[in-house]
């Protein structure tokens, strides 16, 4: 009697389909874990690429310096006859400028340079500015000096947090930039509304309407950047990186407070004395003996 396999081959069937449908069951399962692997190695990469452009940009934004703005030398703004803004008489080396020399503006060969360092909250440089700036106007304008103003922001913490000295400063730039021809009345309408040490500073509306008061066009683009105005220069804060680096650079040059004066760069200390400041200043022109 022949024996049946028929079971046994039925039985082989479904034990071989088993192990074929496991093989390709595992190797779908394979194939996910390495896509999925691999989608994660991609993304892993592409975040890894972004935060490294982000810190790259974010490092050079903070290395680079700021903006510089126009009419401004060596961190200041020096001032011939009639307020015509010029050139140093000393060109710091490796500095230029397309601004008119001294000389070209009708300046003494002997003329001294009165450098004034100051800071819009700082009272002792309000009393300066009141006593002694019609005495070197008329200095200026007699092309016995070139008259240079350096505004600083050193006194920030006595605003409460408003960083008055550093916005005043901004603003400074900003007019200086786009309309230095306004510079002998806006500096004196800056110190007349100098607010109180510890108090709340200005708002950049009150700021703006102190430089419209003064005869500043507020809409007026800034030469060093067309896109600006006078207004968004002074809500973008445009020259605060300046502000700030300039302001490090005094106190590095020994400046230690406002105001802080130089006749051809020698510190004077007759800055309270309005008689014994022009005396120094005409001894340096040679236009006094002594």
């Amino acid at each position: 009697m022949a024996k049946n396999n028929s079971g046994d081959k039925s039985g082989d069937n479904r034990r071989n389909q088993a192990r074929e449908n496991a093989r390709r069951i595992a190797e779908a399962q394979n194939k996910k874990e390495r896509t999925a692997k691999t989608i994660l190695y991609v993304g892993i990469g592409v975040v890894v690429v972004v935060v490294a452009a982000i810190v790259g940009v974010l490092i050079f934004q903070q290395s680079k310096p700021g903006i510089t703005p126009a009419n401004v030398v060596a961190g200041g703004v020096s001032m011939a006859k009639d307020g015509e803004v010029v050139q140093p008489k000393q060109m710091p080396k490796g500095e230029e400028s397309d601004l008119p020399s001294p000389a070209d503006a009708g300046v003494k060969k002997d003329a001294a340079t009165v450098t004034v360092y100051l800071d819009f909250q700082c009272p002792g440089c309000k009393a300066f500015e009141d006593a002694n700036a019609p005495t070197l106007e008329k200095l200026a304008d007699e092309g016995s000096i070139v008259l240079e103003y350096k505004p600083v922001s050193i006194l920030d913490r006595m605003s409460t947090g408003n960083e008055y000295s550093t916005r005043s400063a901004n603003l400074a730039a900003c007019v200086i930039d786009s309309q230095p021809e306004t510079i002998r009345d806006f500096f004196p309408a800056m110190y007349a509304q100098q607010p109180e040490e510890q108090g709340n500073g200005r708002t950049d509306e009150q700021l703006l309407k102190v430089a419209e008061d003064a005869g500043v066009d507020t809409s007026k683009k800034l030469k060093s950047d067309p896109e600006q105005t006078v207004k968004s220069c002074v809500t973008d804060q445009t020259f605060k990186d300046y502000v700030k680096k300039t302001s490090s650079e005094a106190l590095d040059n020994g400046v230690e407070a406002t105001p802080w004066v130089l006749i051809n760069g020698k510190h004077t200390d007759k800055t309270s004395d309005p008689q014994a400041l022009t005396l120094e200043i005409l001894k340096a022109t040679g236009e006094i003996k002594g």
